[in-house]
């Protein structure tokens, strides 16, 4: 009896005779992905997203509003605190909205996590801003953007 030589579906010129445990779908070394049940082809082989980054609609609104409420309240507050707190400890107190504003979103969100999620934080402390000018007028000093910039990152770290 003749043997037949069996290739992979993806690589026709190498031979193999392993198989998705899923599909039965021919796979080689080179495209096999090894599953905790056996061989899968890459298809099958891909892991699902944790709970944590599967941030439904719902989720991404109230990322945002909890972002732009957070945004607003925190740049008021600091128009006000600013003048009395000076330069430097009003770009620490810059910084400290961003943390604000990504805790207010994660805890808005159950503590989800994602790229919906960092846009959201970002987009708080753009409102934070607009509203710290709108109240302060004038423009923002160096070390304000400086706690600008920090506040972002301390809002991007929190969701992402």
């Amino acid at each position: 009896m003749a043997e037949t030589t069996t290739y992979c579906a993806e690589h026709e010129d190498t031979p193999s005779s392993l198989r998705c445990a899923r599909c039965e779908k021919l796979v080689c070394p080179k495209c096999m992905v090894q599953a905790p049940v056996g061989i899968r082809c890459r298809e099958h082989g891909k892991a699902p997203k944790p709970p944590m980054y599967q941030v439904s609609r719902g989720y991404m609104a109230r990322g945002f509003g909890a972002a732009i409420v957070a945004g607003v309240v925190g740049g008021i507050v600091l128009a006000f605190a600013v003048p009395f707190l000076g330069d430097f400890y009003g770009g620490i107190a810059v910084a400290g909205v961003g943390y604000l504003v990504g805790e207010a979103i994660s805890r808005a969100t159950n503590y989800k996590r994602g790229t919906p999620l960092v846009v959201a934080s970002v987009v708080g402390m753009v409102v934070a801003l607009v509203a710290f000018l709108a109240v302060l007028g004038g423009t923002p000093t160096l070390f304000e953007l400086l706690g600008l910039g920090a506040g972002t990152y301390y809002a991007v770290t929190r969701v992402r």
